[in-house]
């Protein structure tokens, strides 16, 4: 196993949102060799090499890890910190096993619009999602307030190849 433990440091109230919490935890070793493979398999992550930290997000939650540290904002509780801290040892344990057939990405890669993302939406406007139109569903789904299966209208037949390619530039 790459990465043994990913250990909290502390969980504190959410600068971001003062109705969630936030936390920082340590990895058991450096993972600075591993962040290059996991932009190249997290699509949405922004990575600066230079810095050695990588960010994504996953729902509302804000994820970054740099060589030695886990910060995540907007988690509900404790118990959330320690299921992503798992969450995150896995993922990094999996990428590592796979990395013989994954090509690392060293560069940061450009953030997806809300045009990119629109233009894989049925573009109805049939407000079944809860948004008045296809657009402000983009514009909520880009920053994790919305997920994809909120978009009924996607998952009809009509629609197959585009709920695929949705959901790898968000990666999901």
């Amino acid at each position: 196993m790459y990465l043994e433990e990913v250990n909290v440091i502390f969980i504190e109230p959410c600068t971001a949102d003062a109705n969630k919490m936030r936390f920082k935890a340590a990895f058991s070793r450096n993972i600075s060799e591993i962040l290059p493979y996991l932009n190249a398999e997290i699509k949405i992550a922004q990575y600066n090499h230079r810095a050695e930290n990588l960010t994504f997000n996953q729902g509302i939650k804000i994820i970054t890890l740099s060589s030695e540290t886990l910060s995540v904002a907007k988690i509900i509780n404790e118990t959330d910190a320690y299921e992503m801290c798992d969450y995150i040892k896995n993922l990094i344990n999996d990428i590592y096993k796979k990395r013989d057939v994954i090509v690392p990405l060293f560069e940061m890669r450009k953030k997806p619009s809300v045009l990119d993302i629109y233009k894989y939406l049925p573009k109805t406007n049939c407000k079944r999602c809860g948004e008045s139109t296809c657009v402000a569903f983009a514009s909520k789904l880009i920053v994790g307030e919305l997920q994809v299966q909120q978009c009924r209208s996607i998952h009809e037949n009509k629609h197959d190849g585009k709920l695929d390619e949705l959901k790898k530039i968000l990666n999901c």
